[in-house]
């Protein structure tokens, strides 16, 4: 892998893992449209790693109130009843119940999900969440945690499990289906965004088991993660000024535009 490869896997992962338009689907269209699927084949634990790690760099960054409210007031309950008062200790256990789900499809339904990792069926996956995108509400009165309940918890939990699947926007199902819960555009994004940070942490534990030094690619490394970060700090702003605005929506006319010239090629010029 080059520095070039890296630093652009890099910046597509940063903008599609908080765009509303899947970064594990749009990495499999950039190795095909690129030609590059056999030069990085072998390398996913690499890139995997890589690229976990700067977009959760980036939500640490853009999140850093979120996640210390969840974190200090979670501590604070198991501390006293006061604490269990607190919209901190709410949150925590709303994120640790809605990654639940997420946990176990993803790994009851793991080597379904990594057989569908291919240009074909990811296409169908874009398609999916152009619709998810196009009749999301745009509003919602729960603006604080508090508001939420254990059922809104597990839906949005079952989202972001359902996303495993490639081509279907983790960000794109999750914080729709907070939205359809009633939650403001806000809420939903930040609360989408905890549960990622559970889940990515997770994510990335698990490959480093996998993970050997032979793997290492040192500089493309280091690319992936500060190109990850760098556009995924972006992203997430602007997807948090585009909800504000109720624009979500206008990401589908992309994703099946995305997906009928990928199909495209596949049926008539493969």
């Amino acid at each position: 892998m080059t520095l070039i490869q890296a630093a652009v896997l890099g910046i597509v992962q940063g903008l599609t893992e908080f765009l509303p338009v899947s970064s594990s689907g749009h990495l499999v269209l950039a190795g095909y449209w690129l030609g590059w699927e056999d030069t990085l084949n072998g390398l996913d634990l690499t890139i995997a790693i890589a690229t976990n790690t700067g977009t959760f760099l980036a939500v640490l960054v853009v999140l850093w109130r979120d996640v210390w409210l969840a974190l200090s007031g979670f501590f604070g309950g198991l501390a006293s009843a006061e604490g269990r008062k607190q919209e901190g200790w709410k949150l925590a256990l709303l994120v640790i119940l809605g990654s639940v789900p997420t946990v176990a499809m993803g790994l009851g339904l793991e080597s379904i999900f990594e057989e569908l990792n291919q240009p074909f069926y990811v296409c169908f996956g874009l398609t999916l969440t152009g619709l998810i995108l196009w009749f999301a509400p745009t509003k919602g009165r729960k603006e604080d945690a508090r508001d939420l309940t254990w059922t809104d918890a597990l839906v949005g939990g079952v989202a972001q499990g359902v996303a495993i699947v490639p081509g279907i926007s983790r960000s794109g199902s999750t914080i729709s289906a907070m939205l359809w819960r009633g939650a403001t555009s806000d809420l939903g994004a930040r609360f989408s965004f905890m549960m990622y940070l559970v889940v990515s942490f997770g994510v990335t534990l698990r490959l480093l088991l996998d993970f050997s030094t032979a793997e290492i690619l040192l500089g493309p490394l280091l690319m992936m993660v500060a190109a990850s970060f760098i556009t995924g700090y972006a992203a997430l702003l602007w997807l948090f000024h585009i909800l504000r605005k109720g624009q979500f929506k206008w990401f589908a006319p992309y994703v099946w535009a995305a997906a009928a010239i990928t199909m495209g090629r596949l049926l008539f010029f493969s």
